[in-house]
């Protein structure tokens, strides 16, 4: 979602225990989690609107339109 992430097999985990299930763990995201932490932010934003740089305001909207927010 904030970028592009390397997929297990494109790293050298050469003396590594470190499973490509751990990796999903560890890279997954969460959408309802982030859905609940934009909620928070509404209130935040709403009270900074004057001074909120506008690109600041297009990237939370564009982050709760990825998530179906």
């Amino acid at each position: 979602m904030f970028g592009t992430s390397p997929r297990y097999e494109d790293l050298n985990w050469n003396g590594l225990e470190f499973s490509s299930a751990q990796f999903a763990q560890v890279t997954s995201i969460d959408a309802d989690a982030w859905k609940q932490e934009l909620a928070l932010h509404d209130e935040l934003f709403t009270q900074l609107k004057h001074n909120l740089p506008q690109a600041l305001a297009e990237a939370r909207a564009a982050l709760g339109k990825r998530l179906g927010s």
